[in-house]
């Protein structure tokens, strides 16, 4: 526990998630702010509460299990909008929970104070849309699980709603990912058979949208509009998108780089699994941010809400106590922060061609562009060659038991030492006197110092 955390008392915690959470119910419940609940409220009246799925909505672009999230709050008597803010507030007090637990079992409360601060960050977006949904799985998936199987099938639940949480496959562990793998595909290949016409609306919506104007790729566009771009911001599939004077170009180029994030991960996924690249237990989460956000970065969509992904698993590498991600964290909350800037504050103008809230969405794609470098580097910096390994002598399989407590992980250790003597107290057939027990201690102690990556 650091200096800071030690001075503030435990109880601080869940006294400012109670105030913070507090304001953005009253926000997001506030008379005219139904925003998107509207939307959700509409779909379950004329189809989900039916049975059907509103699959002639272009609107409708998510994976069928969104529709049990969505579904949920109509079951309740009263205001839909009230119940589907509890709702997201009920996943957002789970995952600070399950962020602060992680602390208490030898991780660190950063995460949890990371967590609790951040969201705020966004603003009301963060319990008006089902994205912490997903979220809460996603860090369920990270902090409380440490079977391959479990985590799989977290993984798929959390696709099912959101696409995205497919990313946390590049955090499996060695001897876990075929399990993990075959539980998430699984679990979501199930969800998507059952709930056919939802699945082949979703993807025919999906796939027919255009580049955002807050996307990354769309940050040239929105800078080249300033200086007199011939084309157009139009309003399409439920978000404002360019058409005209060369969009397409910018939607190639975000199609080519989610094909080379997607071979990036089965290419990190491939090292790993074939020994090429030695695991260290923070990649479990470290990965996972990575690649999210070189998702993000690569996607012709970005809406608000999206920070909210990579918010929740920059608290998950935080918790852990142990991660490369630091920095990274500290872009992602500067982020946050420009989102809630350029949504919902800076809306209306950018839409009319505001140079200083373009301004804004560009410093925030560029954060993210470098968040995202530096979130592969501060990875790839710790495999290269001469790095010290923090876990000599542990097999991959045992290296992702290092996050337990600190006895677990000492003996670990001890069972990796010299076969042909004392191992954590077992005797071989003589028993070595006290001196060579010392010796022995002594000389496996400098060995695990001493070793290194190769």
């Amino acid at each position: 526990m650091t200096t800071w955390q030690k001075s503030i008392p435990p109880p601080a915690l869940w006294v400012v998630w109670i105030a913070t959470r507090t304001a953005l119910y009253l926000i997001a419940t506030a008379p005219g702010r139904a925003g998107d609940v509207g939307i959700y409220q509409r779909w379950d009246t004329c189809c989900f509460s039916h049975g059907t799925f509103p699959v002639a909505d272009p609107t409708w672009q998510y994976p069928p299990g969104a529709a049990l999230v969505l579904w949920l709050p109509g079951r309740l008597p009263g205001s839909y909008v009230d119940h589907f803010v509890f709702l997201a507030i009920g996943c957002d007090l789970a995952i600070t929970f399950m962020l602060w637990s992680s602390a208490r079992r030898g991780g660190s409360l950063t995460g949890a104070w990371y967590w609790v601060c951040g969201v705020p960050l966004l603003g009301a977006v963060t319990v008006g849309r089902f994205d912490v949904v997903p979220v809460a799985l996603s860090v369920a998936a990270l902090c409380v699980t440490g079977r391959g199987g479990v985590r799989g099938v977290l993984i798929g639940a959390a696709a099912a709603v959101k696409v995205w949480p497919l990313t946390l496959l590049a955090g499996t562990a060695p001897g876990q990912q075929r399990r993990s793998a075959a539980a998430a595909v699984a679990v979501l290949a199930a969800v998507c058979a059952i709930f056919a016409s939802g699945t082949a609306s979703f993807l025919t919506h999906q796939n027919a949208r255009g580049v955002e104007i807050e996307s990354v790729t769309a940050t040239p566009f929105m800078i080249w509009r300033q200086a007199g771009w011939s084309g157009t911001v139009v309003f399409r599939f439920g978000a404002w998108q360019f058409s005209g004077g060369h969009a397409a170009l910018a939607q190639d180029a975000s199609r080519l780089g989610l094909v080379l994030v997607a071979a990036a991960v089965a290419g990190w996924q491939l090292l790993i699994a074939s020994n090429r690249v030695r695991w260290r237990p923070e990649f479990a989460a470290d990965a996972p941010l990575a690649a999210t956000l070189l998702f993000l970065v690569a996607s012709p969509v970005l809406s608000p809400q999206y920070l909210l992904w990579v918010t929740g698993l920059s608290a998950a590498c935080l918790a852990t106590g142990r991660t490369t991600q630091r920095p990274v964290a500290l872009a992602v909350l500067a982020a946050a922060g420009l989102t809630q800037v350029i949504f919902p504050i800076g809306w209306p103008s950018l839409l009319d061609g505001s140079g200083a809230v373009t301004g804004v969405l560009a410093a925030r794609n560029v954060l993210l562009a470098v968040a995202a470098a530096l979130s592969c580097w501060r990875i790839v910096s710790v495999i290269s060659p001469g790095h010290e390994d923090p876990h000599p002598g542990l097999p991959p399989s045992e290296r992702s038991l290092s996050r337990g407590p600190l006895h677990a992980r000492r003996q670990l250790a001890c069972l990796q030492g010299p076969r042909s003597g004392n191992r954590c107290g077992l005797m071989t057939s003589q028993p070595p006197g006290p001196g060579a027990r010392r010796a022995g201690n002594a000389s496996s102690s400098s060995e695990r110092r001493g070793r290194s990556l190769p």
